[in-house]
């Protein structure tokens, strides 16, 4: 399989078309868009509460572990050794989030990474050997009750291990690839999947970047035990990122976009349609304060607003972010804390001061 990846990645055209490429890749592929509608939702959360804050307007602006997810290619540009927590309650409480990611620096030219996400509803009441069905047909008619000492419980969750691999292609554009394994969970349903995203991250000017990644490139499907199958179809997501340092001003403000596209013909939550394309807008904007405080906005693909905070140290940053609501607002907020850490200025502080 990594070999697979291996050749995926190598088979990357570097030329000024190779955007253009990608998105000619999915229009040739309608079929494709006939993918189940749901069947990949819980990984267009996002993961990482500081891309989140941004509204998710990173593909061309991931950095450090992050970039397992939003642009493996972001990963060529040799990070240290470092690692990221998330945690999140979405909904006030009711769905958590969770994420572990590690960005390694590798040999040569590649550089690595490895993620688990975990979205996941614990605790849902299980009343189907409650009931007194004194009519025997399986419903809770006028007159029946449960017995609410054979209610039990049982959990729902999605989860996703990623393997990232990324090198530079020349000094301006980085390519990158990643390995998905997808498992879902039902009470005792389940089902399995692998999937595979190609990316790129290009320098266009000093202080401007674009990235994209084209995800489930090959259509990625779900197997259940009993037979049935589910697959989520290739998706192609667009990002912009610049940054701007004002003379004599101890700021630096960071404006993203981003673009998600797909071919399922939703149109519900989409800015942008054309025939059975269509495309959400994210935008971001991070304000950076000397060299430690962080203050973030962004509006995600759906409209909701997101907001955060985050204070930076040497050997890592702790992060906030809050979601408004937005389209989901009636079902309440949703708070987010992240940690990352860079294991080697940490060792050094430890030997340093300890």
């Amino acid at each position: 399989m990594l070999n697979r990846l291996y050749l995926l990645i190598n088979k990357f055209t570097v030329s000024s078309g190779f955007l253009a490429g990608l998105i000619v890749v999915i229009s040739l592929s309608p079929a494709l868009a006939l993918g189940d509608k749901y069947a990949g939702e819980f990984l267009k959360i996002g993961m990482g509460v500081r891309e989140m804050s941004l509204g998710g307007s990173v593909v061309a602006a991931a950095q450090n572990a992050s970039a397992v997810y939003w642009n493996p290619a972001a990963l060529a540009a040799k990070p240290v050794l470092s690692g990221e927590f998330m945690h999140t309650e979405e909904f006030a409480g009711v769905l958590n989030l969770d994420y572990v990611a590690l960005a390694l620096p590798g040999s040569a030219d590649w550089s690595y990474g490895f993620g688990f996400f975990r979205s996941g509803v614990d605790g849902i009441p299980d009343t189907r050997s409650a009931l007194i069905d004194e009519n025997g047909n399986g419903e809770l008619d006028p007159g029946e009750r449960l017995n609410f000492g054979k209610i039990g419980t049982f959990g729902a969750s999605e989860n996703a291990l990623f393997f990232a691999m990324a090198r530079p292609m020349n000094a301006r554009l980085n390519i990158g690839g990643t390995i998905k394994t997808l498992y879902k969970s039902l009470g005792i349903s389940n089902a399995w999947g692998v999937g595979f995203d190609l990316a790129a991250q290009f320098q266009l000017l000093p202080d401007l970047f674009l990235g994209a990644i084209l995800r489930d490139v090959t259509t990625t499907f779900l197997y259940y035990p009993d037979g049935d199958n589910e697959f989520i179809a290739p998706s192609l997501q667009l990002g912009a990122a610049y940054s701007i340092s004002p003379v004599f001003l101890p700021v630096i403000f960071r404006p993203s976009l981003g673009l998600d596209i797909n071919l399922e013909g939703e149109t519900n939550q989409s800015d942008l349609n054309l025939g059975f394309i269509s495309a959400g807008v994210r935008l971001g904007l991070e304000m950076q304060v000397k060299e430690h405080i962080m203050l973030r906005i962004g509006r995600d693909n759906l409209g909701s607003t997101h907001v955060g905070f985050g204070l930076n140290t040497p050997i890592g940053s702790i992060d906030y972010g809050l979601a408004m609501g937005g389209s989901y607002a009636e079902l309440g907020q949703s708070h987010r804390i992240g940690l990352t850490l860079h294991f080697a200025e940490l060792g050094r502080y430890v030997k340093e001061y300890l």
